[in-house]
């Protein structure tokens, strides 16, 4: 799990996700190769709030790329319940997905952004620097 050299600040780490600052103006969250426990990815979305208001952001990049496939109550749980909240607390307006490198796991990210209803931007990409550079422009 190595992050981009433009990260000024690690915020949070946990087996399952790093969460830092990018001096591009977001924040990014990398993901391991391992099992996710709902109560361990509530935590994780619950300390990504928290990054958001403290550098005072509505912009995010999650590294997809390594992450195992959400359970279906997780998916609904951040398309439900985080991102509507995220968007009302702390102004959440856009995010870069970087893929996971399996179907199952592109699937799954693809559900989440599937159940959004609200006006939230966000996209897909293959490369780090193609997710930053439409979040630096956002």
């Amino acid at each position: 799990m190595s992050l981009p050299s433009s990260v000024s600040s690690i915020y949070f780490r946990n087996a399952l996700c790093t969460i830092s600052y990018d001096s591009q103006g977001y924040v990014l969250l990398v993901w391991a190769d391992v099992v996710c426990q709902e109560q361990e990815l509530h935590a994780i979305y619950e300390h990504t709030l928290q990054a958001l208001r403290h550098h005072r952001t509505g912009k995010l990049l999650t590294d997809h790329r390594q992450r195992q496939p959400l359970p279906l109550s997780a998916q609904q749980w951040i398309a439900q319940h985080w991102i509507p909240k995220a968007m009302q607390e702390v102004g959440y307006s856009h995010c870069a997905i970087l893929e996971n490198q399996t179907p199952l796991g592109r699937l799954a990210a693809r559900a989440v952004g599937d159940a959004v209803t609200l006006p939230l931007d966000f996209r897909y990409f293959s490369t780090l620097e193609e997710a930053s550079a439409w979040l630096s422009k956002a």
